[in-house]
């Protein structure tokens, strides 16, 4: 499979995973938690340790709400796979 058909994948498997995302600025933490079958605590960790889909926030405050954009996600999907596989040649 080659990287652009893996990110097509990813976007449609984000789409149909996460209503209505394509319509939206994008998901929020706590569909985001739902879609990785986690906690929005962990969520917020992994954020702190910049291990998620880039995102941007809509404000500087400390609770601003943050947003994941469709296309994000799946880059991250995509290089998280191209990852795995090069751990798993090694």
């Amino acid at each position: 499979m080659t990287k652009e058909e893996k990110l097509k994948f990813n976007i449609e498997h984000v789409k149909n995973s996460i209503p209505g995302i394509d319509k939206t600025v994008g998901a929020t933490k706590k569909e985001l938690a739902i879609f990785f079958n986690t906690s929005i605590s962990s969520i917020n960790r992994l954020i702190a340790s910049g291990n998620v889909p880039k995102y941007f926030k809509n404000g500087n405050g400390k609770n601003s709400k943050v947003y994941f954009p469709l296309v994000n996600i799946a880059l991250f999907l995509s290089e998280d796979l191209d990852k795995n596989k090069e751990l798993g040649s090694k």
